[in-house]
């Protein structure tokens, strides 16, 4: 599976940027647009006008962001202030001035003996193929009476682009097995397998290659709406195997039994073009999940 390693520079350390969290993967550096996407959602962060940029820990509840995406390529960036104001006004401040098309999606806080802390998650619109996910996280602590330490975090998720040894293109025999029943708790049963002809395994595989990369998304429950088997050629025995879950729009690829890197099916094409192979009254489990799509 691709994936990427932060690394980080002495250049970040000096303007006072710190690394929360690494991605998981194998190469040796973060792709130049990740990196870049990472730092540019940090920078939209707006600052109180009384913060002072530290380049230490001044409250113990602040040695993690609260609250951290479970997913796979999360590139996690932040800096830490001392603000010469109490929590309520900065969280009051920062609330007011969120950077245009962005919206506070949850909250979180942690209390304890030595005291306690809040924030807030902020979630901007993202745009392209490669630009998965962009978060602010404010997290605050009192600092006595008066002043706050305040935590913001960069958690963005920027992937590039896929190689054409991951696109179909042009398979032999493509079978689509849909589900009378899916289900959070259960394995989806009642499945109802169809094979394609030429014209419709065409218009399956453009809709396969067309979705973009995505990362694996931990989900602590999740259903199978679907499995797709591309065979490769007649008599080669290489296939693709993909399935889509209810999770965050994910499809997941083996590739001649290799599990490769997720997709994201962000507009559910792909549900949708399975879901119009079976005829009425078949796979009803598939074809009611679009429901949960974005029109």
């Amino acid at each position: 599976m691709r994936g990427f390693v932060l690394v980080v520079c002495s250049v970040l350390l000096a303007i006072g940027i710190g690394v929360a969290a690494l991605a998981a993967g194998s190469s040796p550096l973060v792709d130049s647009g990740a990196e870049s996407f990472a730092q540019r959602v940090l920078a939209e962060a707006p600052i109180p006008p009384s913060a002072h940029i530290e380049s230490k820990l001044t409250s113990m509840w602040l040695d993690a962001a609260l609250a951290t995406p479970g997913l796979e390529d999360l590139i996690d960036l932040h800096r830490l202030y001392r603000v010469d104001e109490a929590p309520d006004g900065v969280n009051s401040y920062l609330e007011g001035r969120l950077p245009r098309g962005a919206k506070v999606t949850s909250t979180a806080t942690s209390a304890g003996p030595a005291g306690d802390a809040s924030g807030f998650v902020v979630t901007l619109a993202v745009s392209g193929p490669h630009e998965y996910l962009a978060e602010l996280e404010y997290d605050m602590a009192p600092l006595g009476t008066r002043d706050t330490a305040l935590r913001v975090d960069s958690e963005t998720v920027w992937l590039p682009g896929r190689l054409a040894a991951e696109m179909v293109r042009g398979t032999g025999a493509v079978e689509v097995t849909g589900f009378s029943q899916t289900s959070l708790k259960a394995r989806s049963s009642g499945s109802v397998t169809v094979t394609l002809d030429r014209a419709r395994a065409f218009a399956l595989e453009r809709t396969f290659d067309s979705l973009p990369l995505g990362p694996e998304v931990f989900c602590m429950e999740n259903s199978l709406l679907y499995r797709i088997a591309f065979h490769l050629g007649s008599g080669s025995g290489n296939s693709f195997v993909v399935e889509g879950w209810g999770c965050a729009a994910e499809v997941d690829v083996t590739s001649n039994g290799k599990a490769t890197q997720p997709l994201y099916d962000a507009d559910c094409s792909l549900l949708r073009a399975v879901m119009r192979l079976f005829p009425p009254g078949e796979a009803e489990g598939t074809r009611t999940s679009v429901a949960g799509c974005r029109s």
